[in-house]
C-alpha cells in the first residue's frame, strides 16, 4: 500500500494545505514541508511517494500518459511533470490535493476531460491558444469565465456523439463468408 494517498480532506484554518493521508495520518502541507502523524516531512524526503500517489492520481483522471495533461490544466512547464522531476523534487500541495479530489470523483477520467477542455477554453479565451507560460506564470487568468464557450461545445459535442452513434449502426461492414 503507497504511503501516500491523495484524496479530499477537511482543510486546515492554519493555511496549510492536507492532500490527504501519509502512512494513514493526514498529511498537511506548508509551504515543502508536510505534517503528518506530528512528524515534519521535507518534500524531496518524501517526493518518490508523492510520486507513487501522483502516478495513481493523475491515471484515474487523465489516463496512463498523464503528464501532458497535468501540464495543461496546471499551467506547470511539462518538464515539471515528468515522472523524473516529480520523484526529486515532489509538486505543489494545491496540484496535489486537486489530483485527490480529481481521482476521488464519481467519475474520474471524464472529469480529467472536462479538465482538459475548461483549460483549452480558457487560453483560448485569454487569447493565449498554444503558447506556454511566462516563466512562474500561468497564461490562464485566475478569474477566467468560459461558461458559454464551456456549454456550446459540450452541447456540440453531445450531438456529434450521437450522430456518430446512430452513423455507426447503419453502416456495419458487411460479414465475410468466413465469419457466417
Amino acid at each position: 500500500m503507497p504511503r501516500l494517498v491523495l484524496s479530499p480532506m477537511p482543510q486546515p484554518t492554519d493555511g496549510g494545505v492536507c492532500v490527504g493521508t501519509l502512512d494513514g495520518e493526514p498529511c498537511v502541507f506548508h509551504g515543502r514541508t508536510a505534517t503528518a502523524g506530528g512528524r515534519e516531512y521535507e518534500m524531496k524526503v518524501i517526493s518518490v511517494d508523492i510520486l507513487e500517489a501522483v502516478d495513481v492520481a493523475a491515471k484515474a483522471v487523465f489516463g496512463p500518459e498523464w503528464v501532458q495533461a497535468l501540464a495543461l490544466v496546471t499551467s506547470l512547464n511539462p518538464r515539471t511533470c515528468q515522472r523524473d522531476r516529480i520523484g526529486r523534487y515532489g509538486l505543489p500541495a494545491p496540484i496535489l490535493r486537486a489530483l485527490g479530489e480529481a481521482a476521488a470523483f464519481q467519475w474520474p477520467r471524464a472529469l480529467g476531460d472536462v479538465m482538459l477542455a475548461t483549460s483549452r477554453l480558457a487560453k483560448a479565451a485569454a487569447g493565449h491558444g498554444g503558447r506556454k507560460a511566462p516563466p512562474g506564470g500561468s497564461v490562464i487568468p485566475p478569474d477566467f469565465d468560459v461558461t458559454s464557450q464551456m456549454g456550446e461545445t459540450v452541447e456540440r459535442g453531445m450531438r456529434l456523439v450521437a450522430w456518430l452513434a446512430q452513423e455507426r449502426s447503419g453502416h456495419r461492414a458487411p460479414a465475410l463468408d468466413d465469419d457466417a
